[in-house]
C-alpha cells in the first residue's frame, strides 16, 4: 500500500522475459532525477537478475549436496565406531 500523495510512481514494460513489469517508487524528499537515468537503472536492475537468481540456484544446490556428502560421512563413522565397538 502507498500513502500520501507525494509519492512518485513509474511503470516501465521491460524487454526482459522475466519480468512483467517494474514498478519505481521515488522518494518525495530526492530531488527527481531524469526519467533516462531512472529507466536505466531499471534496465540494469532487469538485465542482472537472472544471472543473480542462477547463481543464488548454484549456491543453494551446492550447500546441499555438501551438506548431504557431510551428513552420509559422518553416519558411516558413526555406524563404523559402533561396529568396532559392539
Amino acid at each position: 500500500m502507498i500513502k500520501g500523495v507525494t509519492k512518485s510512481i513509474i511503470e516501465i514494460n521491460p524487454r526482459n522475459a522475466c519480468f512483467e513489469k517494474i514498478i519505481v517508487i521515488l522518494n518525495s524528499n530526492c530531488d527527481v532525477p531524469d526519467k533516462e537515468e531512472i529507466k536505466r537503472q531499471a534496465e540494469l536492475m532487469t538485465n542482472t537478475a537472472p544471472e543473480y537468481l542462477k547463481r543464488q540456484r548454484r549456491l543453494y544446490r551446492l550447500k546441499l549436496a555438501v551438506s548431504a556428502v557431510s551428513g552420509a560421512f559422518l553416519t558411516a563413522i558413526s555406524f563404523g565406531l559402533l561396529y568396532l565397538f559392539v
